[in-house]
C-alpha cells in the first residue's frame, strides 16, 4: 500500500454543503450524468448520480479490495475527462478524488452528512425534471456500503425510495435484504468460476470486451446471453442472468492499452467463448 496522504479533515464539523466546500476544497463529492456512459441515460429519463473515488490504493487507502493486476492497470480512472487531464499533465481531477477519498476514512460523519445533503439536493432536481433518479456509489471503488452506517442507518435505509446500484468484484456481498440496491459482478478474467456462478444464480456479470465502437459485441459468452451495456450505465433495469457487454475504453497510457488488450482482463470477441 502507498503511504497515506495528509489531510487535515478529521477535526471538521459538518455544517453545510456551502460550508463544506470551503472546508475541504472538494467542489461536490458526486455528479449527475457526468460521465458519457450516464449521460447517455438522459434519452430515457434517467439521471445518475455517481461518486468518483481514488482507485486501489492510489489514497493510501485501498477502495478496490479485489483489484486485479489487470484491471488496476486498465482502470476507468484514466478515461475519459481524466484521461484528457492526464494526456495534458493536469492532475485536478486526480487529485479531487483523492481528496473525497480521505474524507470518507478520515472523517465519516462529515462526509455522510455532506453525501445526504447532496443526494437529498439532486434528487429534487431530477424530480423536476420528472427523470428517474439512481445513484452509484463506487464509480471507481468497491466499498460495501451495506457495512457502512451513519447515525444507524445505511445510505439504502436513509433513502428508500432511491434506486441505488453498482458494480463489484468482491464475491458473496449479501444483499438480499436490500430492496433498493442492486449489484453487477464484474469479471476479471481470474474470477471466472465466480462470475459463472453469479450468472446460473440470476445474476448478473460485466465483462469487457476488446470490441470498438459501432462494432457488435458478441451474442453469448459461455453460453450466457450479452447485453450491450453502454447504452446506459443504469444497471437495474438489466434482465437477470445476462453478461452485461462493455467495450474496452482506452486509458492515457498506450503501453497499457496494449498490455491489458492481451491480458485476460479484456475478451477478444473471437475467443471460444464467444459468439455471434
Amino acid at each position: 500500500m502507498k503511504n497515506k496522504e495528509k489531510s487535515n479533515y478529521k477535526n471538521l464539523t459538518y455544517v453545510n454543503r456551502s460550508r463544506a466546500k470551503k472546508q475541504t476544497g472538494i467542489s461536490y463529492l458526486g455528479g449527475v450524468n457526468h460521465s458519457a456512459k450516464s449521460h447517455h441515460g438522459e434519452k430515457y429519463g434517467i439521471d445518475t448520480y455517481i461518486v468518483y473515488m481514488a482507485p486501489e490504493t492510489l489514497s493510501g487507502y485501498n477502495v478496490c479490495p479485489f483489484a486485479s493486476p489487470e484491471c488496476r492497470a486498465a482502470c476507468l480512472n484514466l478515461s475519459g475527462r481524466a484521461k484528457l487531464e492526464k494526456l495534458a499533465g493536469i492532475t485536478t481531477i486526480e487529485r479531487a478524488r483523492i481528496n473525497r477519498t480521505l474524507l470518507f476514512f478520515e472523517n465519516r460523519s462529515f462526509y455522510f452528512q455532506w453525501l445526504i445533503d447532496e443526494i437529498r439536493a439532486e434528487r429534487q432536481k431530477s424530480q423536476k425534471k420528472g427523470n428517474i433518479f439512481a445513484v452509484r456509489l463506487n464509480g471507481t471503488s468497491d466499498i460495501k456500503y451495506e457495512d457502512r452506517k451513519h447515525s444507524g442507518k445505511t445510505i439504502f435505509e436513509t433513502f428508500p425510495d432511491v434506486t441505488f446500484y453498482d458494480y463489484t468484484k468482491i464475491p458473496g456481498r449479501n444483499i438480499s435484504d436490500i430492496n433498493n440496491y442492486s449489484l453487477t459482478f464484474s469479471y476479471t478474467g481470474r474470477n471466472t468460476e465466480t462470475s459463472i456462478e453469479t450468472l446460473k444464480n440470476g445474476g448478473n456479470t460485466a465483462i469487457v470486451f476488446d470490441v470498438k465502437r459501432g462494432q457488435d459485441l458478441p451474442k453469448t459468452w459461455k453460453g450466457f446471453p450479452v447485453l450491450n451495456g453502454d447504452l446506459t450505465d443504469y444497471r437495474p433495469g438489466d434482465a437477470p442472468g445476462h453478461v452485461i457487454g462493455l467495450r474496452f475504453k482506452e486509458t492515457a497510457d498506450k503501453t497499457i492499452n496494449a498490455a491489458a488488450r492481451i491480458s485476460p482482463f479484456i475478451v477478444h470477441p473471437l475467443s471460444k467463448d464467444c459468439s455471434f
